[in-house]
């Protein structure tokens, strides 16, 4: 039986049989419906004995389940569209009445309400459409949210001229309306779409990407492999990134950056943090300096004594052992200094590791330090004592405050709008040209012109160890440690003499190259030789790594390969 004749043969035509059904009268079906629909499953669980029978069962009441998910966002959406939160209360109470025990409004004896004649005043019950679904309805804030959702991305509307307009993700909708997708999963699917919305417009021909998009992650919500669906947008997510414009629109920055809180339990809250790159080179500097253990920022004792749950289990200015916190010369390694020790004889006893694989390993490593504290703590806790920071600096022996400096490493014609292309950060991250001229015009900078007369580069013997203006020079240059590979932080890396200081080398821009600890001994011991090719440092790696012995650089950080002099 179709539906209409459903309806005018419980409903009737009231005497006159081109009067159709009024709403009223199909909610009065809806509800008898309901209830026996409920009758008849209690009913045919007592009486099915024919496994035959009991599949169709199963699979009738999926299909309802289906399709009572697909009311619900239509009633959300009924809802919204009437203003249902406008409703006085009088209203919402008998509506909340007749829902609880039907009987007699299905039997015609009572009848809803009227709505108010005229638009309420004054304070109402709920302040909007979400708020009667949580507080009417007893729907969580998310259920509620995500109702609203679905119904506005998964069914027609009506535009603001009136006109009616089909889904937002025809595809999705239709998916779910064949009952080859969840609702769930369809409704998570359009919200990952809004949020790659504002990525998809800056591109030219958006309206076909975007269909040729939704129409792959509607097979994929099909194919029900929620695994395989989050590896495709986040497969998407990054391709929308890397072929986008060079700046973000201000819509794409909104749908992107900020923290989110993902998970909480009684002990735990889990965080997702986007940024744009600059805001990242400010955080990388901050945990860079505090992975380093030459620096005030990265006191390792003081960092595990203000950990949470962690307690310092050695004393690493106690290097005899004798326990008063001297370093076996009698002097106290505790004092105030610079944030950058610059003299290796004050570094103390620590070395860095061997350099991890990539950047983000060597940020998101699980070994323990000699703190205890593995570097995802250890950046956690530097950000911790940077909000809890009083206003005047710390004593003596507290941990010392990282202090962030943004390097933006920029050509000039590339500035000066002569060529295309972009900046980079000093941990390899780009940095949208508009940025770095933004930057220019608004924040303190110290401008450093690579092969200008503007500063003194070259101190010759006068000075062995590098001043802070030769030291950006040199990480301007060549980004990172000389060696093929190598991927330790700039603030972590020592100015290695390409001739040797003692041979008479000078300290200068064009006869320093940065290493890090491991590789500036190697070079220092012999194993490795430096050389100057084509104006710029290279390497020359041992006869049995490298058996053509050709000058070599580390291509893992972005350089200017210009020759300075």
């Amino acid at each position: 039986m179709e539906t209409q004749q459903l309806i005018e043969a419980l409903t009737g035509d009231g005497g006159d049989p081109g009067h159709p059904v009024s709403p009223a009268g199909k909610l009065r079906l809806l509800n008898a419906l309901a209830q026996c629909t409920d009758e008849v499953a209690a009913e045919l669980t007592a009486e099915i004995t024919s496994p035959t029978q009991a599949a169709l069962f199963a699979h009738t009441i999926e299909r309802t389940h289906r399709q009572v998910e697909l009311a619900q966002i239509r009633a959300a959406h009924t809802a919204q569209r009437t203003l249902v939160q406008d409703l006085p209360a009088p209203n919402l109470d008998q509506a909340r009445e007749i829902a609880r025990d039907p009987a007699a409004f299905i039997r015609g004896e009572r009848e809803l309400p009227a709505d108010p004649a005229t638009v309420p005043t004054g304070l109402m019950p709920f302040k909007d459409t979400a708020a009667f679904l949580q507080g009417d309805l007893g729907l969580s804030h998310f259920a509620a949210r995500d109702r609203l959702h679905a119904a506005n991305a998964l069914l027609p509307h009506v535009d603001i001229h009136g006109n009616t307009r089909g889904p937002r993700y025809p595809k999705l909708a239709e998916q779910v309306h064949a009952g080859k997708a969840r609702l769930g999963a369809a409704t998570a699917a359009a919200r990952k779409l809004d949020k790659l919305a504002p990525s998809i417009a800056s591109h030219t021909q958006s309206p076909d990407l975007a269909a040729r998009l939704e129409e792959q992650v509607a097979e994929s919500v099909a194919a029900g492999i929620p695994l395989a669906t989050n590896r495709l947008f986040t497969s998407l997510a990054d391709e929308l990134d890397n072929t986008s414009t060079p700046e973000p629109s201000p819509e794409d920055i909104r749908a992107k950056t900020g923290i989110f809180i993902t998970k909480r339990t009684r002990h735990y809250t889990w965080m997702s943090v986007c940024m744009l790159n600059t805001d990242a080179e400010v955080f990388l500097s901050h945990f860079a300096a505090s992975d380093n253990p030459r620096t005030l920022a990265g006191n390792r004792e003081a960092m595990a004594a203000a950990a949470t749950g962690m307690n310092p289990s050695t004393n690493i200015n106690d290097a005899n052992g004798d326990g008063n916190g001297t370093n076996g010369s009698g002097a106290n390694d505790t004092t105030d200094g610079p944030d950058w020790f610059t003299h290796p004889e004050a570094t103390g006893t620590d070395t860095l590791d061997n350099p991890a694989p990539g950047l983000i390993d060597s940020f998101n490593a699980t070994v323990d330090g000699t703190d205890g504290l593995t570097p995802p703590q250890r950046h956690l806790q530097t950000l911790l004592n940077l909000m809890r920071a009083p206003s005047k600096p710390p004593g003596k022996g507290a941990t010392g405050l990282p202090t962030a400096q943004l390097i933006i490493h920029c050509r000039l014609d590339t500035l000066l709008g002569l060529a295309t292309g972009n900046g980079w950060s000093a941990h390899g991250l780009e940095i949208p040209i508009s940025e770095v001229r933004r930057r220019l015009a608004t924040d303190g900078t110290i401008p450093l012109v690579l092969g200008g007369q503007g500063e003194i580069l070259d101190v010759g013997q006068e000075m062995r160890f590098a001043p802070d203006h030769v030291r950006r020079a040199v990480l301007a240059r060549d980004g990172g440690c000389f060696y093929p590979g190598c991927t330790v932080p700039p603030e972590h890396l020592e100015m290695c003499h390409i001739d040797g200081f003692a041979q008479g080398g000078h300290t200068s821009v064009h006869k320093f190259t940065p290493g890090c600890t491991s590789h500036h001994h190697m070079a220092d011991n012999g194993l490795l030789e430096l050389v100057i090719h084509n104006g710029i440092p290279h390497v020359v790696l041992p006869k049995h790594l490298d058996p053509e012995q050709l000058p070599r650089r580390n291509t893992y950080w972005p350089q200017n390969q210009a020759a300075l002099f």
